[in-house]
């Protein structure tokens, strides 16, 4: 009964953040009138993403990231739902290596989020699309602190061009994504291998 539970609640977490995923693409591309659907859509996902506005230090004035937070916390909270519906049942050991995953989980969606974003603005450089389009300029608006702050770090001593620098970020965060998803995997299950 709690396995199927656990299986249910999963898919509907799947699908909510699908329709949150397609309300923020949507949000990107101002000007057409998608009509009824869109209506419906944002009376399904506002009463949920409105909770997240509240907080004030997920908004620039730029950028809007409480739904990136409101889609983390339901990879999160999927997550926990997919570990139970596997493993039937609850202990220390499970709870632990819930919470450990979740963090993970969290850190790689935003992972993703940004090898994707620094995928399209790599091939928007490569086919030398007009930088100056809303689009473009809202994933330059969203990258450039995140690249800043990564070359900052790395403490490079000649400036990487913004390709080089998008080049650098992506490949990082998908070597950081891959070998990380390796060594939670092996922590979770020391953990849930734990007797109590």
């Amino acid at each position: 009964m709690l396995t199927t539970f656990m299986r249910i609640l999963s898919g509907v977490l799947s699908v909510y953040m699908i329709l949150i995923f397609i309300r923020i693409l949507l949000t990107w591309f101002h000007g057409p009138y998608f009509g009824r659907p869109m209506e419906i859509l944002i009376q399904i996902t506002e009463p949920y993403l409105q909770y997240f506005r509240r907080f004030e230090f997920l908004r620039t004035e730029r950028i809007d990231f409480s739904p990136i937070a409101a889609i983390l916390v339901l990879v999160v909270l999927q997550n926990i739902a997919n570990t139970i519906a596997v493993l039937g049942t609850i202990t220390l050991g499970i709870i632990l290596s819930l919470l450990v995953s979740a963090v993970w989980s969290a850190i790689s969606f935003l992972l993703t989020f940004f090898i994707i974003l620094i995928a399209i603005r790599l091939i928007g450089q490569l086919f030398g699309v007009n930088s100056m389009s809303p689009f473009w300029h809202t994933l330059d608006t969203i990258l450039q602190p995140v690249l800043s702050g990564i070359t900052r770090k790395l403490r490079i001593k000649k400036p990487l061009t913004y390709p080089s620098a998008l080049a650098v970020c992506g490949g990082g965060f998908l070597v950081i994504s891959l070998v990380g998803r390796v060594i939670i995997r092996q922590i979770a299950m020391l953990l849930r291998a734990l007797p109590l």
